[in-house]
C-alpha cells in the first residue's frame, strides 16, 4: 500500500478539509482507492466531511473526531487526511455501524461474510460507549485470528459529550466506522501502557457488567480511595477523572503473559460503586496500578523497538489514550517525539487521541484497553 498525508489547521472548515485533502493527493501522486479522515471537533463536522468527500471526488473514506491529532507532532483543532493507493491483489472494505449501543454485536455479523485472507481491521467507534470489551470480542468471534485489529474509540477534544463517526461522506454519532485491509505487505500490530502493580491482589466480589459494588466483601470507593489516601468526599464533588491520585491509580486486571488490563474510571457513585469504562466481571482478581512518565514513555518506545525487530514500516498509526496525555502533560510531546525519533525520518507517524484503545497486549488476539497506545505499523 501507499499513503499520502495532508493536515490543514486553517480556521474555516471548508477550506480546512480542502487543503488537508489536497495535501495527501499531492504527496500521493497517483488516485486514492481510500480516505481516512481524523478531525478536531473545532469544525463542523458535517461541513468538513462534504469538503474532504468533494475535493477526494466521492473516494471511499472512514474516520472519526479526536481528543487531539498526531502528525509526526501533537496538534489541537487541525485536519488530517491520509490517502490510501492499494498494490495489485490488494484491497479495502468498508464497514459501518449506525448504533452500536443498542447492537452492540450486529458489527460482528457484518464481519462474517469477509474472506479468511491476512490482513487487519482499523475501526473508531462512539468515545462514549461503554462496553469496549463487548464489541471487540463480538468482532473477535468471527473473524479468524490472523486478522489483526487496531483501533480507537473517537474523541472530542475532553468534552465527552457527543464524538462523531466519518463514512463515506456521512457523519454518524453512536455509531461505528471501520475498514477491512486486505494486503500483502507486512504488518505489526502492538499496544502497551507502562503501568505497574502498587496494591496486593483484590477480589470483586459484585459487580454487574462495568460497575464494581463491592472489592473484598466491602464497599468499592472505600476499598480503592482508602488504599491512596483518600476519603469518598475528596471525590463528592467535580468530575472523579479530575482527581489526580485516581488519574495516576487505574485498576489492573492480570493476564496470563504477567500483563495488566486496565480499566479506566468513569464515576463513584453515592452508593460507593465504581463505575469503568468497560466490563470487569465478578469473581476476577485485580490490582491497583500506578505509572511515572519514565515508565509511561519508556513501555511506548519498547513497543517501537519491537516493531522495528520484525518489519521496516513505511507509516505508523498511533492510537494513544487522551488520559495518558493527561498524565504525561508537557511531556506528552516527549513521547511523540521520541517514538518519532526511533522510527526515524523515514516513517511517518499520523493518528489521534481517543477515549479507548484496541490492540493486542503481547497476546495473539486484540482486546479493549484504557491508557494505553496501539500502534499499527505498515511496511
Amino acid at each position: 500500500m501507499k499513503f499520502g498525508i495532508g493536515q490543514s489547521k486553517d480556521r474555516d472548515t471548508v477550506k480546512a478539509g480542502e487543503i488537508a485533502t489536497n495535501q495527501a493527493l499531492s504527496s500521493l501522486k497517483e488516485k486514492p482507492d481510500f480516505i481516512i479522515l481524523f478531525a478536531s471537533i473545532f469544525f463542523d463536522v458535517e461541513k468538513l466531511v462534504s469538503s474532504v468527500f468533494t475535493t477526494s471526488k466521492k473516494t471511499p473514506m472512514i474516520g472519526c473526531t479526536t481528543s487531539g491529532e498526531i502528525l509526526n507532532d501533537i496538534t489541537f483543532g487541525s485536519v488530517i487526511v491520509v490517502a490510501v493507493k492499494c498494490e495489485e491483489d490488494e484491497e479495502i472494505k468498508p464497514v459501518f455501524i449506525e448504533d452500536i449501543h443498542n447492537e452492540p454485536r450486529k458489527l460482528a455479523g457484518e464481519l462474517a461474510d469477509l474472506e479468511k485472507r491476512d490482513g487487519f481491521f482499523m475501526f473508531f467507534a462512539d468515545g462514549l460507549f461503554s462496553h469496549g470489551s463487548v464489541l471487540v470480542r463480538g468482532i473477535n468471534d468471527y473473524l479468524s485470528p490472523k486478522i489483526k485489529l487496531i483501533g480507537s474509540l473517537a474523541g472530542d477534544d475532553l468534552k465527552r459529550e457527543r464524538t462523531y463517526q466519518f463514512y463515506q461522506g456521512r457523519v454518524l454519532t453512536n455509531g461505528l466506522s471501520g475498514a477491512f485491509f486486505i494486503t500483502k505487505s507486512k504488518v505489526k500490530v502492538g499496544l502497551r501502557h507502562g503501568f505497574y502493580p502498587i496494591s496486593h491482589p483484590m477480589r470483586v466480589t459484585v459487580s454487574r457488567e462495568n460497575t464494581i459494588y463491592e472489592i473484598d466483601n466491602h464497599r468499592a470507593s472505600k476499598v480503592y480511595l482508602e488504599f491512596l489516601g483518600l476519603s469518598e468526599l475528596d471525590t463528592a464533588f467535580g468530575n472523579v477523572v479530575d482527581v489526580k491520585e485516581v488519574r495516576h491509580s487505574p485498576i489492573g486486571i492480570p493476564q496470563i503473559t504477567g500483563d495488566y488490563k486496565i480499566r479506566e474510571f468513569i464515576d463513584i457513585r453515592d452508593d460507593g460503586s465504581i463505575i469503568l469504562d468497560s466490563f470487569v466481571p465478578e469473581g476476577n482478581i485485580i490490582r491497583i496500578l500506578g505509572c511515572s512518565s519514565q515508565s509511561l514513555i519508556s513501555s511506548s518506545n519498547e513497543l517501537v523497538l519491537d516493531i522495528l525487530s520484525e518489519i521496516k514500516p513505511k507509516i505508523a498509526f498511533l492510537f494513544p489514550s487522551y488520559s495518558r496525555m493527561l498524565i504525561l502533560s508537557d511531556s506528552a510531546k516527549d513521547e511523540i517525539y521520541e517514538i518519532k525519533s526511533i522510527f526515524g525520518d523515514n516513517v511517518s507517524i499520523v493518528g489521534f487521541y481517543g477515549y479507548g484503545e484496541i490492540g493486542s497486549l503481547r497476546t495473539r488476539r486484540s482486546d479493549f484497553h484504557n491508557k494505553s497506545i496501539g500502534i499499527l505499523a505498515i511496511e
